[in-house]
């Protein structure tokens, strides 16, 4: 059995998806000449086709779109089973874990990227304090050296205000 490759889009803008098709929702069908799948539904009297090159574009849909997708399963030949049956799955996947257009839903690495802002948050509030502290010392520091200087200036200057003894100034004299 052969495999058959999906097709690379390149330089061609993807469509957006629509939304709401359940309304007139008639079937989805795996092409096997395209090898898309293919969701058909009717607005007023116009038929309409929706293109899903990859079975991720499922994610999407609105809630009810895919309610409408795992109730109704794709249509495929025999040969094509494998393939079909990838878009049935996401499709299937997005309706247990509620997984659509309409909400934000939660995965493992959002709760991660969570856990590594807050553990970023917390450092950096470490590293904060930290700043805080250090530069708390260093005012201290630099504080009691300026004390210590002023200090040793005063005494500098009282002991150069007071008069002599005699004694010393006899010595002086001499």
């Amino acid at each position: 059995m052969q495999i058959k490759k999906p097709r690379v889009l390149k330089n061609i803008p993807l469509p957006k998806m629509e939304q709401n098709f359940h309304e007139g929702f008639i079937c989805w069908v795996y092409s096997c000449i395209s090898t898309e799948a293919v969701i058909e539904y009717r607005v007023g009297k116009e038929i309409r086709n929706i293109h899903l090159y990859v079975p991720m574009w499922i994610m999407n849909c609105s809630a009810k779109d895919i309610e409408c997708l795992f109730v109704n399963k794709i249509g495929y030949k025999a040969e094509d089973r494998e393939q079909a049956l990838q878009f049935q799955k996401v499709a299937t996947i997005c309706f247990q874990k509620e997984i659509n257009s309409e909400n934000m839903w939660l995965t493992c690495w959002r709760e991660l990227k969570k856990e590594e802002a807050l553990k970023a948050k917390k450092l950096k509030e470490e590293h904060e304090e930290k700043d805080k502290i250090a530069k708390a010392t260093v005012l201290q520091r630099l504080a009691g050296e300026e004390k210590r200087a002023a200090e040793e200036n005063e005494k500098l200057r009282k002991m150069l205000l007071r008069k002599p003894n005699q004694r010393e100034e006899f010595f002086k004299s001499l």
